[in-house]
């Protein structure tokens, strides 16, 4: 029989895909409000942004938007804004439309860029990818801004890093694909490219003339600076003495309707939210709603988020045999967390609060402890490559597990050292901390089959696996034996549940 969403154990797993984890009680809110009412408020929930969040903390401590304010403001929202399918679904388009600090814009563009991102979530495909090209941020970042027609006397040429990018990262891919996100092959069984030099010169030539005012507002368009010939891209013809405006919107739609575009956008969506080796079928059913929502429209993100979050594969936890076949594999099933979806999900658990009555502060140290940290990527592509595999059974099956490319002997150390750091910080008074409240934990920790339900509760929402209890009970009775203090008890448990596989994965 079909698993159900509204079965406890599938409300849980389904709240680790769509937010930054549970808080206690969100899962019998959840069924209680039922699936499609969970979603609508969701979806029409007023968006928290984070630039204005930023630019306050900042004023707090009398300093301009720096990294520490944006990154503060990016904990807090994460962990407490009632929009948490929005803040989610930002975060994953974050890693897909990479605008990094790492040679890009500084704070407040990022913050701004970030809002964009929010603002979008929700809307159309074709609106999102406007409005980042046109993101001054992103102008930055892929130096699209200051682009200008070619200048033969000055052996200048229009910029080629956004066109070509636009096409390779946000909307088409390298590769020609199938419905099912397979490549297509030629007859001697090579893959098809999308797209040529020659394309990439051609796009390159649509999109100059664009320039960055401030980073608050779009780039605005300089018609001295456009190239107003005719161009011709993926076998599309851009008449002559077009705007830029014009161009641009040709542009666009012409990316958002390749037929490429909603396998490619389904699969990065899919391995950011849900499971790292969807099954074909999974991947063709969701681009299937991206070219149609049911209602004649292309595009409709709601519907594509929908899509994605309430699969059958998803709920009944199937995935791809191997990378190349159409079968099942319930062990291939889920993906790793990514380090600050681990923290996020920990911190929810305690219901951290900010020690500072007038901000937060990147307690965290995101970036130095974790690895990464929002718009922070080495490059632009992500801090991983969606079809990473680490050596060993996961490459030789054909299979993807992205997230272990940013984990190391070095930095599974630093982030058990930072999960540390925020379990004791339950008494931490520092005005830079933040503090969590532990006396539900203390008032069980000696009634052990109490105490393993408040875990299993708060860190599992229902989802701690008999060997994993098993493990604790055995903890707490050795802890009692050694005649260990509370203090002891607690802090050990957790920082065991924070190390435990099934706390580091999401299935």
């Amino acid at each position: 029989m079909a698993s159900s969403i509204y079965q406890p154990e599938q409300a849980a797993k389904f709240l680790y895909r769509a937010t930054f984890g549970p808080k206690s009680g969100d899962v019998d809110d959840f069924l209680q409000m039922g699936v499609e009412a969970w979603l609508d408020d969701q979806f029409t929930r007023n968006w928290r942004l984070h630039r204005p969040l930023a630019e306050r903390y900042a004023n707090a401590s009398g300093d301009t938007l720096n990294e520490n304010a944006r990154l503060s403001a990016w904990w807090n929202r994460s962990l407490n804004a009632g929009d948490q399918l929005r803040q989610r679904v930002a975060y994953a388009l974050s890693q897909i439309f990479v605008v990094s600090n790492s040679g890009g814009p500084n704070a407040e563009g990022l913050a701004e860029y970030y809002d964009v991102l929010l603002k979008h979530a929700f809307g159309n495909f074709r609106d999102l990818l406007e409005a980042v090209t046109l993101s001054p941020a992103m102008g930055k970042y892929l130096t699209l801004e200051g682009s200008r027609k070619a200048n033969l006397d000055n052996n200048t040429f229009p910029d080629e890093n956004y066109a070509r990018e636009v096409m390779q990262l946000f909307s088409l891919g390298l590769w020609q694909l199938q419905n099912n996100g397979m490549p297509k092959l030629d007859s001697q069984g090579n893959k098809e490219p999308t797209y040529t030099q020659q394309d990439v010169e051609e796009l390159a030539r649509v999109l100059t003339g664009w320039r960055r005012d401030t980073y608050l507002k779009p780039m605005y368009a300089d018609d001295r600076r456009h190239d107003f010939g005719e161009k011709r891209v993926l076998g599309q013809i851009f008449p002559e003495g077009q705007s830029p405006e014009q161009d641009l919107s040709q542009a666009m739609d012409l990316l958002f309707n390749h037929r490429n575009t909603p396998m490619f956008i389904s699969i990065l969506l899919i391995k950011r939210l849900t499971v790292s080796n969807p099954r074909r079928s999974y991947i063709q059913r969701v681009a299937d709603v991206f070219k149609d929502n049911g209602q004649g429209i292309r595009g409709d993100m709601v519907a594509v988020i929908k899509a994605i979050l309430l699969d059958q594969d998803v709920i009944d936890g199937k995935a791809m045999a191997d990378h190349q076949a159409h079968g099942s594999n319930g062990r291939n099933f889920g993906k790793v967390k990514e380090p600050i979806i681990a923290m996020a999900n920990l911190c929810r658990a305690f219901n951290v609060k900010s020690n500072d009555p007038d901000r937060w502060w990147d307690f965290a140290a995101t970036q130095n402890n974790y690895g990464q940290a929002p718009l922070r990527a080495p490059s632009v592509f992500n801090f991983y490559e969606p079809d990473y595999a680490p050596k060993g059974e996961i490459t030789d099956k054909q299979l993807t597990a992205p997230e272990f490319a940013i984990l190391s002997m070095d930095s599974m150390r630093r982030i058990s050292n930072r999960m540390w750091t925020m379990i004791l910080a339950h008494d931490s008074t520092d005005v830079k901390h933040w503090s969590w409240n532990r006396r539900q934990f203390e008032n069980r920790v000696n009634k052990p089959d109490e105490y393993i339900e408040l875990l299993n509760e708060r860190f599992f929402a229902g989802l701690m696996s008999t060997e994993l209890a098993g493990f604790i009970r055995q903890m707490l009775d050795e802890l009692t034996a050694d005649n260990r203090n509370d203090d002891r008890k607690i802090n050990d448990t957790l920082f065991a549940i924070q190390c435990s596989p099934e706390f580091r994965c999401q299935e």
